[in-house]
């Protein structure tokens, strides 16, 4: 519970800090720092491919994932993301109540999770910019440990939500794409404490946004009008 409201309240400092942003400079188009846009389309498609990096007891936690959405007067972006771990955690260290369970058995979890994301420019400057992104969805972790016979046995169900929140640094090879890197912390819960201790914590990301008008324009900019081409008939 006291997680949950802690949430809540970050959430409604974070949109009342970036309204107040937005009034204030609203007629700043010019601005680096909280530009009111950037460019002249007012909305435009994106792709983006993000990996997720953190440890656990020494253990590297990677998530790989995509997200779609809008971007919004070049500043402001929305959308959805899908998420994974790349491949299972396992352990050989964690002790498991279950019948064909042993004192040797390993023991793997495997995760997804779907998010609501929102990122908003902080600075912007010509070829790259810093921003404020924002992540708020909920998933499933399931837990399996191996049995005396050497099969692994689900032990474990859950749900949990979670929330990301840090910065981001972005560069434009070109109009249509972006490699990105960034850092920030991840807050669990809505489940159990064991899975809280396992994925709260500091992450590192990296990945690359693909702008699609951009990227349609950047093909088809210089194929040549058909029309225009066609000889006239006589």
């Amino acid at each position: 519970m006291k997680n949950l409201m802690l949430t809540g309240l970050f959430c409604l400092i974070t949109c009342i800090s970036l309204s107040q942003f937005n009034h204030v400079f609203s007629y700043d188009t010019t601005r680096k720092y909280f530009p009111s846009s950037h460019g002249s389309k007012k909305w435009k498609p994106i792709v983006g491919f993000d990996a997720f990096r953190s440890f656990y007891s020494g253990k590297p936690v990677k998530f790989n994932g995509i997200r779609f959405g809008a971007e919004y007067r070049g500043v402001h972006r929305f959308g959805f993301g899908f998420y994974g771990l790349k491949r299972d955690l396992v352990f050989n260290d964690i002790v498991v109540d279950y019948p064909l369970a042993t004192d040797t058995s390993l023991v793997k979890y495997s995760l997804n999770y779907a998010a609501f994301f929102y990122e908003r420019v902080f600075y912007k400057h010509k070829k790259w910019e810093v921003s404020l992104p924002f992540y708020l969805g909920g998933g499933g972790l399931d837990g399996y440990v191996e049995g005396s016979d050497g099969i692994y046995y689900k032990f474990l169900a859950t749900s949990f939500s979670l929330m990301n929140a840090g910065f981001g640094l972005k560069y434009y090879l070109f109009k249509w794409l972006a490699p990105r890197i960034g850092i920030g912390y991840r807050f669990t819960f809505n489940t159990e404490k064991s899975l809280r201790k396992s994925f709260n914590g500091a992450y590192y990301s990296f990945g690359v946004s693909v702008i699609i008008s951009e990227l349609y324009k950047s093909i088809f900019k210089n194929q040549p009008n058909q029309k225009q081409t066609q000889p006239l008939n006589k």
